[in-house]
């Protein structure tokens, strides 16, 4: 009995995990099909109409050590029509001392809490008691002139290119709600001409990070987009119709990852073909990662334990005709492999090591399967690094480096990053929101 219950185990994990990887290649080429449309139709318009304005709506909590120079690059984008609003959420540090004082800010008439620039006349900062970032951005929303916001994180350095494509992409498309795009990470802590110098960091943990970038957003947002299946635009730029937000109530304050929050209740919202919500195969912004261990596992617990607590408000959408591919197939993949993965990936550690030390499966077939499914992830990462080298960030990634960090980051990170995902399911709608501890590495402009 205790045999057959655990090759039982053995046979359903390698089931499980050889149809997601089934299902993962077909997502890639689906990415690679809505970047090869977004570039076909971006020819195919004419007379394209120009791009409208936006209000950048910036959260800020304890942000002294980059708050100036982030503001920059956003103040640099001369060619777009904007507004940039900061909200600082009861920071306890130098921030608001530091927002006066550079850009010599200056109380509104008609409010005691509303700053603006003297310097920068489309720049407000709005003071508020600390609440939490969906409070602030709330705020935001609140104070913002224009039809378009575009929510950003205060160590997010936004790309021109991107929010002009966002911007046109909006001015052409009466039917789309929000967008967003691929969020490259910041490879260092230096700024040149107001954007990142280019270089690559190698810091094995950021390095680990960028790839896992890549194949969420390349290899797989952009598959969904094409399916006008999105569920999640990150909060790091996320632009979207200001009157939309307005009509659900704005972010949810208890929810502990409010930008999926906001999504879902969106696609809710407006269901059906003529709303549209889209990852454009283009970078949008850089931002900062994790480059601790400590941190690392903060953001990826709180992450599985806003995805658990969305899905979970929204289980009526599961394989529900009436969303279309995002009700039968997003959401059912979700919850299949980012919610319960963990848990898979757990009993195959445990029973495929006790099937071989009890003679019951044999040592040369699992290096052979393990074998495969290594090098198929590995050119699943390939790929998403030669789409971005070619389509969307077209920066010179070196090959052999993703393939090196392909190969460790399935001995050891890869491991570590799912027991903090299978904690956080243990302690989910157990916490409340939290901004927490958000360590921010110094960035520093160069001449």
């Amino acid at each position: 009995m205790k045999q057959e219950l655990s090759l039982f185990l053995v046979e359903g994990t390698a089931y499980y995990f050889f149809s997601i990887n089934i299902v993962y290649g077909v997502i890639l080429i689906l990415s690679w099909l809505n970047i090869k449309r977004y570039r076909y139709s971006r020819k195919k318009i004419k007379n394209p109409k120009p791009a409208g304005a936006v209000s950048f709506i910036i959260p800020a909590f304890n942000e002294e050590s980059l708050i100036v120079e982030t503001i920059q690059t956003y103040i640099s984008l001369s060619n777009i029509q904007k507004e940039i609003i900061i909200i600082n959420d009861g920071s306890s540090d130098q921030t608001f001392k530091l927002l006066h004082t550079m850009f010599q800010l200056q109380k509104r008439d008609d409010s005691s809490t509303v700053y603006r620039s003297i310097t920068q006349p489309e720049m407000i900062v709005i003071e508020m008691p600390h609440a939490g970032k969906a409070e602030a951005l709330n705020q935001g929303i609140k104070h913002a002139e224009y039809d378009l916001i575009c929510t950003m994180d205060a160590d997010t350095v936004p790309t021109p290119h991107g929010v002009e494509a966002c911007l046109f992409a909006f001015a052409n498309n009466a039917h789309l709600v929000a967008a967003g795009g691929i969020i490259q990470i910041m490879g260092s802590q230096f700024l040149r001409n107001n954007s990142p110098d280019g270089k690559q960091s190698s810091h094995l943990i950021s390095s680990f990070q960028r790839l896992e970038y890549f194949r969420t957003f390349v290899c797989e947002r952009l598959g969904w987009s094409f399916l006008g299946s999105t569920i999640l635009i990150s909060g790091a730029f996320c632009m979207v119709k200001k009157e939309a937000v307005k009509k659900i109530g704005g972010f949810r304050p208890e929810s502990i990852t409010e930008d999926f929050d906001l999504i879902v209740r969106l696609r809710r919202e407006f269901n059906g073909n003529k709303f549209q919500f889209q990852i454009l195969p283009l970078s949008v912004c850089h931002t900062q990662v994790p480059r601790t261990l400590n941190h690392l596992k903060k953001q990826r617990v709180r992450w599985q334990m806003g995805l658990v607590q969305t899905l979970s408000r929204h289980l009526s959408l599961v394989f529900h005709p009436g969303y279309g591919p995002l009700g039968l197939f997003a959401i059912p993949y979700y919850w299949a492999v980012e919610v319960f993965s963990p848990i898979l990936e757990g009993i195959a550690w445990f029973i495929i090591p006790y099937c071989l030390y009890e003679g019951w499966i044999d040592f040369d077939n699992v290096v052979l399967y393990l074998g495969i499914g290594l090098l198929y992830n590995l050119v699943i990462t390939l790929l998403g690094v030669h789409f971005d080298r070619k389509y969307i960030s077209k920066t010179k990634s070196s090959y052999f480096i993703a393939t090196v960090d392909s190969i460790l980051i399935h001995f050891g990170y890869k491991q570590l990053t799912s027991w903090w995902r299978f904690i956080a399911l243990l302690k989910s709608f157990r916490k409340k929101s939290a901004w927490g501890d958000k360590p921010r590495e110094e960035i520093i402009h160069r001449i």
